[in-house]
This record gives structure tokens, C-alpha cells and sequence, in this order.
């Protein structure tokens, strides 16, 4: 069935609004990308693109536990392309447009709109505390004088972690349904689940981390101190920008606090481009990961299609007298 013209056109806009911020947050960067372009060699890139590309596909295993662990069981291919592409609603202004895109992909799935919700806000909660955990657990040893700039963040690590529990989680995702006026959960998700989405979630700040290492090789030897601020640090920033509601996918924020993190290590210079690459790399890991999914499914919809129309003509030449 085809939508109706109101949600065509609301697609539509949604589409052209995503277009430009993506191609906004790209353009921000340009002056500095043009630097790290220069300095940085095309291996580099090359590998630090497959690292975040990796990093954004561990973010969407986070999600699908989480929506697993709602006793949603839904194929894994048609679920990630979905995800993916509800992805680049964070680079619209606002952090509520992939958790609306990801609500009309339930529809399209056939999951309750109020289980797609709770998994999507659920998301949310995960990322931003998993990703301050770990950045309170590694950036006071990232060097000598870590502790003196980085204690306080070892102050929220109880407070993180109480958010983390599945009681606690789910006693917030009930407060935001009574606001958004959809109908509260009758299910609720497993401490299981929760487990294996937070496993995921860490094992894509460390990926990520490798992101920002092999960028950052080009302008210090590696070494424990720097492996142990890039983690970190992308985990901290990447939450700090989810947490500025405004900035779309926290352009700005999220090089504010690399910058933070990584000049004391390596020099303002050096961090600033790091910073500025990374982002341009994450952006076109979005991209990329949308653009394939989407070809994917409609290659594979294309030879089902072919295959059908070929056992239908078989079938009709066989009971041809």
C-alpha cells in the first residue's frame, strides 16, 4: 500500500531536511578537513572509515537487543536497513527525529508503536550512559594530570550506573509515554537484554576509540596513555553531543570534547583536525550504512521477485497440455 499524500509529503520534507543538515555538518568542516587531508595519508583514512563504519553497525546491534529484549522478533536485514536509515534524522535539529522514524518503521514491521518507542528511547539512555561510564572509567588514567581534570566524572559513575538497571529504565520510559500520550508498556525489557545491548554499546567505543587511534598515529607514536584517551574520549563526546538536543548529531559538541580530551595529549593543532576528520568520517559511515542497506534490501527484493515470476512460469509450463 502506498502512503497517503500527507505522508509522502512529510517523508519528502523529512528527506530534504536531512540532505541539508547532513550536507551543513560536512560543509562546517571544511576548512579543517582540507588540514587533515593534507597531513593525514590515505590509509589512514581508509582504515579509520572501516572502523567507524563497524562502530555505527555495534550501535545497531545495541538498538536490536534492546528491541529483542521487548520480545520484538523481527529479521535482522529488514531491521537494520530500517535503523540505519532512521539514523540520519540526527542531523536535523533535534534528537527526537530518529525515535519518530523509528516509531513509523514499527508500523511498517508490524511492532506496537509504544515497543518501538520504548526500544528507541531506551537506545538513548544506553548510548549516553554507557558512553560517560566509560569515559569517567578511562579518561582520569589517559595521563599524569588525568585525575586532577577528569575526577568528577568518576562522581556520576553510581548515578550512571543506577540509570542502567532495567527497573530504573524502564520507570523512565513509563514517565516519557505519559508525556508523549502513548499508551504505556505492557511488556518489559530483560536484564538479559539489557546485558547484551550494553556489551554491544562498549564494544562500540572501543571500535570507535580505534577510529580516533589510527587518525591520531599520524601525529604521536601509540601507546596505552592515547589508546585509553581515544575510548574515552569518543565515548564522552559522542554522549555529550546526544545530550545537546540542539545541535544536530551534536555538531560542534561532540569536537569541543575531543578537543578537550586530546590536546594535552598530542597538541591543539593535531587534536583540532582529528577532531574535524572524525566527524566528517562518522557522517559518511551514516551514509554509507543507509545508502547500502537500503541497495541490499531492494537487491534482495529484486531477485525474489525474479525467482517467483521464474517457479511461476515453470509451474504454468508444466501444466501446459
Amino acid at each position: 500500500m502506498r502512503p497517503p499524500p500527507r505522508g509522502r509529503a512529510l517523508r519528502a520534507t523529512l528527506a530534504v531536511l536531512i540532505v541539508l543538515g547532513s550536507a551543513y555538518v560536512l560543509a562546517a568542516q571544511g576548512e579543517g578537513l582540507s588540514t587533515a587531508v593534507r597531513e593525514l595519508s590515505p590509509g589512514r583514512v581508509a582504515l579509520s572509515a572501516l572502523a567507524a563504519i563497524v562502530g555505527g553497525m555495534c550501535v545497531e546491534r545495541t538498538w536490536l537487543s534492546l528491541l529483542n529484549g521487548f520480545g520484538v522478533d523481527v529479521p535482522h536485514r529488514d531491521a537494520a536497513a530500517g535503523f540505519y536509515t532512521t539514523q540520519l534524522g540526527k542531523y536535523v535539529p533535534g534528537s527526537v527525529w530518529p525515535v519518530l522514524a523509528q516509531v513509523h518503521l514499527g508500523a511498517r514491521l508490524g511492532v506496537p508503536r509504544r515497543m518501538m518507542l520504548g526500544a528507541s528511547l531506551l537506545l538513548l539512555v544506553m548510548v549516553t550512559a554507557s558512553g560517560t561510564v566509560v569515559g569517567a572509567l578511562l579518561l582520569p588514567w589517559s595521563s599524569a594530570d588525568s585525575i586532577a581534570r577528569y575526577w568528577w566524572l568518576l562522581l556520576l559513575l553510581p548515578a550512571l550506573l543506577l540509570l542502567l538497571h532495567p527497573r530504573v529504565v524502564m520507570w523512565l520510559i513509563d514517565r516519557a509515554s505519559l508525556v508523549t500520550s502513548v499508551e504505556q508498556l505492557d511488556a518489559r525489557v530483560s536484564p538479559q537484554a539489557v546485558l547484551r545491548a550494553g556489551i554491544w554499546s562498549v564494544l562500540g567505543w572501543v571500535v570507535l576509540g580505534c577510529h580516533l587511534l589510527v587518525l591520531l598515529s599520524a601525529y604521536e607514536a601509540l601507546d596505552l596513555r592515547l589508546a585509553v584517551a581515544s575510548v574515552g574520549g569518543i565515548a564522552l563526546a559522542w554522549a555529550a553531543g546526544l545530550a545537546f538536543i540542539p545541535a544536530p548529531a551534536g555538531a560542534g559538541v561532540r569536537e569541543g570534547v575531543l578537543l578537550l580530551t586530546l590536546a594535552p595529549l598530542v597538541g591543539t593543532q593535531p587534536a583540532l583536525a582529528v577532531a574535524l576528520a572524525s566527524r566528517v568520517l562518522l557522517t559518511l559511515s551514516d551514509l554509507t550504512l543507509a545508502a547500502g542497506s537500503v541497495s541490499l534490501r531492494a537487491l534482495r527484493r529484486i531477485i525474489a521477485e525474479r525467482a517467483a515470476r521464474s517457479a511461476r512460469g515453470r509451474e504454468e509450463s508444466g501444466s501446459a497440455p
